[in-house]
């Protein structure tokens, strides 16, 4: 792992992620911030995986049930082409699900597309 991801997971080892407010957040600048999020989960089908150029982003599931899925860039369709504002496109395609029990965190990479915050069974808020 670069010497950054070490710096923000060591971050949430030292902060209760429960406790940290909503909205975007700096650890280090622009080079090292989370994001935390409360947002209604949606059907897998429902929405595009993302994937980033820039940055790796680290999710964790503080509340709720949520599944990720994940699959390769080149695997998938591109539907809205990157932007290198956001650093982030958008894709379609089918992938892997999986779920990361709260506390727990997924690293996703830049070549990983990545559709967090969805539901199978029933929604709810994570």
């Amino acid at each position: 792992m670069g010497e950054r991801v070490v710096r923000a997971v060591k971050y949430f080892v030292e902060h209760n992620p429960q406790t940290l407010p909503l909205g975007k957040n700096s650890i280090e600048g622009n080079d090292i911030y989370y994001e935390v999020s409360e947002v209604e989960t949606v059907r897998a089908n429902e929405k595009l995986f993302e994937a980033h150029k820039n940055f790796i982003d680290l999710q964790m599931t503080l509340s709720g049930e949520e599944w990720y899925g994940y699959n390769c860039v080149d695997k998938l369709e591109e539907k809205i082409p990157y932007n290198p504002d956001k650093d982030a496109g958008f894709y379609s395609g089918d992938g892997e699900y999986f779920q990361i029990p709260k506390g727990q965190f997924a690293l996703f990479m830049p070549e990983d597309a990545h559709n967090p915050c969805v539901y199978f069974e029933k929604t709810g808020t994570c």
